[in-house]
Formats: structure tokens, sequence, C-alpha cells
């Protein structure tokens, strides 16, 4: 009985934190005041068949005695984000990055928020803070620590605070391009094959102006191409019949557009309950899927191909139950390339080689090295430098190259040059 309260503890505290909000405006900030993450990654334990992050730049030479600081939320609130930290640790030591989080009720505890940022202006041979999730308060955090020191290299990961302000506390902030993932999903169904694309959401999420934007552009690039543009709506998890209302929807209704248009269709859903049902009937139809909702190879796709994505790590946690850790992006990905080969779907499935919320810590990283090592200007992002980090650290987890695009930042004709919208290219399996 202890074993399974603990376990529906954890599992409970993960569901209400997940979310399919990405970032492109401001996200929605739940009640907690927390921008909410994506799927977990894997553990901070090293293992031989680990792969690193994108082969390092030279040790920045201007500074024998540099630090960057990575700031993050607690593991139990932000696993994506954490571990990406942890792992940039033990790729350049605790004397290189310094990992530091937000207190978990960071929306009501923006004076220990100050505390942190005060501490980290404090060491000297700070050059850097990397900022993943930059939640409410971050910006208040932020200018106590410019108010002491006035060089340090600034970087904003999902930025939940209004653009304006950000931009102006922060050199570099990454956040989601969810408008330009309609236009990509569609061209990609494009490559595959696809006539139809489905979308299926519900009117709440159509009401959020990033999701309807990302279906509109969805819509436009695939009637460019020729591609029948579906829309349906499916109940609301959040509605009387709850999740599994959802689900069943999904269930019943794949098959039945798959019977109607064929299996050269692709499906989209905008709600994370609906990707496992999804997934699977893409699957048992023969359909065709690109990417989950919130974007991670570790979001459905393990489960539905029953994939060995956990593996022990030796510890154990509060209630006394073994810590199981996930296999690496790489691992996961051939895992999951094989097992769509298995079922006959090969070129039917697509992935994302990496979360986003993962590549921004550690672009923000190699990016600011290149500043301390006066490669870089401060004051004028290099687009195309930090593209090409972006697609290195991609082609490290991968094995494969799929490009990162980016995009200023762009509300009522003002352009933030320095708040840039990224969108990842998913890979065909």
């Amino acid at each position: 009985m202890k074993r399974i309260t603990c376990v529906i503890l954890i599992m409970c505290t993960i569901l209400l934190l997940m979310s399919c909000n990405s970032n492109n405006l401001p996200p929605e900030v739940p009640q907690n005041g927390q921008s909410e993450p994506e799927t977990p990654l894997a553990s901070d334990e090293p293992n031989e068949n680990e792969t690193e992050y994108a082969e390092a730049p030279e040790i920045p030479n201007k500074a024998d005695n540099w630090k960057i600081a990575i700031v993050t939320n607690e593991i139990t609130g932000s696993e994506e984000e954490f571990r990406s930290a942890e792992a940039l640790v033990r790729k350049w030591g605790e004397g290189r990055i310094v990992h530091r989080v937000w207190p978990m009720q960071f929306a009501q505890e923006g004076e220990m928020m100050i505390s942190i940022m005060q501490e980290i202006a404090a060491d000297p041979e700070i050059r850097a803070v990397i900022i993943n999730q930059a939640v409410v308060n971050t910006n208040a955090a932020v200018d106590a620590l410019l108010a002491m020191r006035d060089d340090i290299f600034i970087v904003y990961a999902s930025a939940a605070e209004d653009p304006s302000e950000v931009a102006m506390s922060a050199d570099l902030i990454l956040n989601l391009n969810e408008p330009m993932r309609g236009e990509a999903i569609a061209m990609q169904a494009l490559a595959m094959g696809a006539e139809n694309i489905v979308h299926i959401s519900f009117p709440r999420h159509m009401g959020v102006l990033r999701f309807a934007l990302r279906r509109d552009n969805m819509r436009i690039a695939a009637e460019r191409e020729g591609i029948n543009f579906v829309e349906i709506f499916a109940p609301d998890p959040m509605g009387d019949g709850g999740v599994p209302a959802t689900q069943l929807y999904i269930n019943q209704e794949i098959p039945r557009q798959v019977e109607m248009l064929g299996q050269n269709t692709v499906f989209f859903g905008t709600n994370c309950v609906m990707m496992v049902p999804m997934i699977s009937q893409v699957m048992e139809t023969g359909a065709m899927f690109i990417e989950p909702c919130c974007l991670s190879p570790y979001h459905g796709y393990p489960t539905v191909m029953r994939l060995e994505a956990f593996i022990p790590t030796g510890e154990v946690d509060d209630c006394g139950e073994e810590i199981m850790r996930m296999v690496t992006l790489h691992d996961l990905i051939d895992l999951t390339r094989v097992a769509v080969a298995e079922a006959g779907m090969t070129g039917r499935i697509a992935i994302v080689p990496i979360p986003p919320s993962m590549l921004w810590t550690a672009m923000g990283t190699l990016y600011a090295m290149r500043w301390i090592n006066g490669e870089v200007d401060k004051y004028t992002i290099d687009l195309d430098a930090l593209a090409e980090i972006g697609r290195e650290i991609v082609l490290e987890e991968m094995g494969e190259d799929a490009g990162v695009i980016l995009e200023m930042l762009s509300i009522d004709g003002h352009v933030y040059p320095n708040f840039l919208l990224t969108l990842i290219e998913s890979v065909i399996l």
C-alpha cells in the first residue's frame, strides 16, 4: 500500500504539471504561476552508452576562472530542464557549471528568487546565467542581479513574463514557435506523401491564440500544397466526461476517419491525454503521425510501442522504491525506429529528435561560452552561430541531421531581436 500511494502521488504531480502549452508568445501560467513542462528526460546517472551534448567548443580562454550558472525548477516540476542542466554539469564539471534551482512555490517566493540571483552575482567567476524555465518573478530576480553586476550574459528559456520586459533584462530569450509548427507539420506531411491532415482539439484550446495560429497556419500550408485539411472536435478532458471521454473519442474516431479518408492521413491532437490512443490507432490503422502536442520523443511513443524506456539507477526514493531513469535520446529514437519498422510503418511515423526545453539549456550554455571567449557580441545575437550550435546538439544526440530554425519575435509590428522563437525539424522514421 505504501508503494501504491507513493506512485499515485508522483503520477498525480506529473499529470498536474504537464501541459501542451508551448511557448511562442508568453505562455499560459497555471494558478501556481509555473509555466508547464513537457515530458521527463534522462537521468543524472552516467553510463557507458550515454550520449553527450554536441562537441563542445574550446574552453573559453579569456578567463581561466569562468563559471556558468544554470537555474532550473525543481525536478518534480520540470524534470526535462533539471536533467539537461545535470547533463551539462557532468560534461563540464562542477568547477565550470553551477546548478541552482528555483523554490517550488516560486510564484509566492519572489524574495527567495532574488536571493538566489544575488548569491550568483556575488560569485565573481560566474560570467553567464542560463534560466530554464524563466518563470514568473524571474525578471525581478534578474533585475536584482543586474543591480550588482553588468558583466553577466543572461539567457532565458521558456519565458513566462511580458516579452517587452524580459527583452530588457535578458540578453537572449529562447521560446517555442507554435505558429510556425503548423506550417512545419503540413510540410512534413507533404514529404511523407500525406493526402489529408486531421486536426483534433476542443473549443477551450482553440481559444488560446498560439494554438489557433498553429491550426490556421497548418490549414493554410496544407491547402496551398493540395492536402485536404479536416478539423474535428473531441470532448474536452476537463469537461463532464473527463479524460476517459476524450480517449474513447480518439479510439473510435481515428478508425472512422481512416475508413473515410484513407491511410495517407496525418493525425494531430492538441492535448496530452490524446497522444497514447492517437499513436495506438495510427499504428493499428496504418495512418500517419508526425509529432505529439508536446515536442518530445518520450511523449507517447514508448508507451504505445512498449519500449524499454526506463532502466534502474540503483537508488531508492523517499518511499523506498527503486528510482528508474529514462534511456538516452539516441537510444530511445533507435528503439522507436526499430519498433516502427517491425510494425511495417517505416516512412509513416516522424519524431522530434530532442525536447526543446532540453535543447535550450545546451544552446544557451554553449552560446554563452562563445560570448565569454569573445566570439560573439552581447548586444547583437548571431543567429547563424546559434542555429549551428542547435544543429550540432541535435546531431550529437540524434546521430542524424535535423535543423533548428530561429525567428525573431514580432508583436504588433515591434520586433524583439533577442527574443527568438525556435523550431526543431522532425525526422521521418
